[in-house]
């Protein structure tokens, strides 16, 4: 079970992850719920005075999958290994999976299967604790804007 409370069975859609209740990450969730209705999106992802930069951003990380998630959910009936037999970008772009871990040569994957990988990649890199800690009070070891940048 992941330090989130989700097991790791759910394959099309995942429970909603949340921080501990309590925590610094929930105080600042009751933040991004307070700005994101302004209707102002650099307001909304703007790091409160006084808070800590890798707080605001894991917060802010786990919200994203969060979306990313539910969106996807939406979306498994109309693309099935069947119907979406690789995972492109177009004509012109194949995207194959590797983790470097256990699939360290990238291979040819349904779509489906690698948002399923792509997913449960995410999700053990939510449940790390040397990335995301979760107790009240654990430091993060990394800097985090270099791990959750956008590649």
């Amino acid at each position: 079970m992941s330090l989130f409370g989700i097991g790791r069975n759910q394959r099309t859609f995942r429970p909603k992850k949340s921080a501990p209740s309590g925590s610094k990450g929930a105080q600042l969730r009751q933040i991004i719920d307070a700005t994101l209705g302004s209707g102002n999106l650099r307001e909304a992802v703007r790091l409160p005075p006084g808070e800590d930069l890798n707080e605001w951003l894991a917060v802010n990380t786990v919200d994203f999958f969060n979306q990313v998630n539910l969106l996807y959910g939406t979306l498994t009936e109309f693309c099935t290994a069947e119907s979406c037999p690789t995972m492109t970008a177009g004509p012109k772009y194949e995207y194959r999976w590797a983790d470097g871990v256990q699939i360290k040569k990238p291979i040819e994957v349904s779509a489906p299967k690698y948002v399923e990988y792509l997913m449960d990649w995410i999700e053990s890199q939510l449940d790390d604790e040397s990335i995301f800690p979760q107790k009240i009070g654990n430091p993060f070891i990394c800097y985090l804007p270099t791990t959750v940048e956008l590649q």
